[in-house]
């Protein structure tokens, strides 16, 4: 034994009758001592300790030693990976801290846009409607994956989403084609389009928690962007009227399609999708139990097919003309009956005289007689709101003047909550059954938007 530069140093002398055999000794000693380090290093390693190694391409690889099965055979955590042996050590402390919180240990090699894949196919359809399943699915191509679909789910932090945000205010996207140069016409997405993509992420990554791919979500962690800046959210009293008088002197032939939108606080395709059976003018009421709505249709499927549409099975629909259908509203308590406002059954009756029958009874439709789109219905809005001079909101907004002017007109909130289908208070505090009685004497403060000057 000697010290050479300030480390001790040992050796041992082995003998044999040839120089081959001098070898296959070296070999079994050298087996016989990596052995030996082995089980030293199995019985250092108790119960929740970490094993750490490096494989042949440089890949650190760590695991935990957990509770034996019940039969005794051995059970270890899944691997952590990390080029760097420190970066190991610390997954394994933070997994130690999970499995003692009763938390199951993450996979971490899921990545976001390996999720959002299965998410729209076998989670999402079952609790969305097909419309909105569809821009679910335009929202997670063209920005969410695009932006930040390398990343890992086990991973995702309040950065990454607001690196998704980042991402799109500064993205463009084509919006046809010049029509001189043919060249495509590139254009940046909207604010309302960060909220969105929020929206999606933020429900993929909810369930991402429930299904135990994620600890958190880190959509809660960042306030929502406001996709409505820069546009109106409601109309005043004098504004809505405004419209409503100036749509009556221009003959708009869906003037009462805007006054029912006012007065009713009724969603678009609960307005779109009323049909005359369900409207009582003996009982002034009216039910909005259904509304339009525009399916996707399958790959192929002809127009007139009762099978076009491509929705999960057990969907309650009413097939109508090419991609419109009848749905249920959101919620059960969408499904109601309110009552009609006087002034608003009188115009209705006027435009009963003048409407063109069509197959399915609805009271608005086309000047071909065919159900109304969305598009379409958001155009002749703005149309309206032009005509007024008005500052426009869209479409969406007009329940929102509804609640608005419901409430300047000091309505209690049960009794809002039940005139708009709301499920909570405002959106209403704590539903409590409201009356029809009550719900009529508040639409009676609407009148005014109806009167004649």
């Amino acid at each position: 034994m000697e010290a050479r530069d300030g480390i001790w140093t040992t050796s041992i002398e082995i003998s044999a009758e040839s120089k081959a055999a001098l070898i296959k000794k070296v070999a079994a000693i050298k087996r016989l001592s990596q052995k030996i380090d082995k089980e030293k290093e199995r019985r250092r390693r108790a119960q929740g300790e970490g094993s750490i190694y490096t494989r042949g391409d440089g890949m650190v690889v760590g695991r935990l030693e957990l509770e034996r099965h019940a039969d005794g055979k051995r059970r270890r955590s899944k691997p952590v990976y990390s080029k760097d042996h420190a970066v190991v050590v610390k997954k394994l402390e933070a997994l130690k801290k999970t499995i003692a919180e009763g938390r199951e240990q993450l996979d971490e090699t899921l990545t976001l846009a390996d999720w959002l894949d299965y998410w729209l196919e076998e989670i999402a359809p079952a609790k969305t409607k097909p419309h909105a399943l569809k821009t679910y699915r335009s929202h997670v191509r063209n920005q969410i994956q695009p932006a930040i679909g390398h990343r890992k789910v086990a991973k995702l932090k309040p950065e990454d989403v607001r690196a998704l945000h980042k991402w799109i205010r500064e993205a463009k996207y084509v919006k046809g084609k010049d029509k001189k140069t043919g060249e495509p016409i590139r254009v940046p997405y909207s604010e309302r389009t960060v909220e969105a993509a929020h929206t999606v992420l933020s429900s993929a990554m909810s369930d991402a928690v429930a299904e135990e791919k994620a600890h958190r979500n880190p959509c809660e962690l960042v306030p929502a962007p406001n996709g409505s800046s820069g546009e109106g959210t409601a109309l005043s009293t004098e504004q809505a009227r405004a419209v409503l008088l100036a749509a009556m002197r221009a003959n708009d032939r869906m003037v009462t399609r805007w006054a029912a939108g006012l007065m009713l606080g009724g969603r678009q395709g609960e307005i779109l999708g009323l049909q005359w059976d369900r409207i009582d003018f003996e009982a002034g009421t009216l039910d909005l139990a259904w509304q339009l709505e525009w399916l996707p249709l399958k790959p192929g499927a002809k127009p007139d097919d009762p099978k076009r549409f491509d929705v999960r099975p057990g969907f309650e629909h009413t097939p109508l003309w090419r991609g419109a259908a009848l749905t249920r509203p959101k919620t059960d308590l969408s499904q109601r009956l309110i009552p009609l406002p006087e002034p608003l059954a009188a115009i209705l009756q006027v435009h009963r005289k003048t409407w063109k029958p069509n197959p399915w009874g609805l009271v608005w439709t086309t000047a071909k007689g065919t159900p109304v789109s969305d598009r379409a219905d958001r155009e002749g809005w703005a149309e309206a709101q032009r005509r007024a001079e008005v500052d426009p909101v869209q479409v969406r907004r007009m329940r929102d003047t509804t609640a608005t002017l419901l409430m300047e007109a000091n309505v209690p909130d049960k009794v809002i909550q039940s005139i708009m289908g709301h499920t909570n208070v405002m959106t209403t505090r704590g539903y409590q059954r409201v009356d029809l009685s009550q719900s009529r004497k508040a639409l009676g403060n609407l009148d005014v938007l109806l009167a004649v000057e």
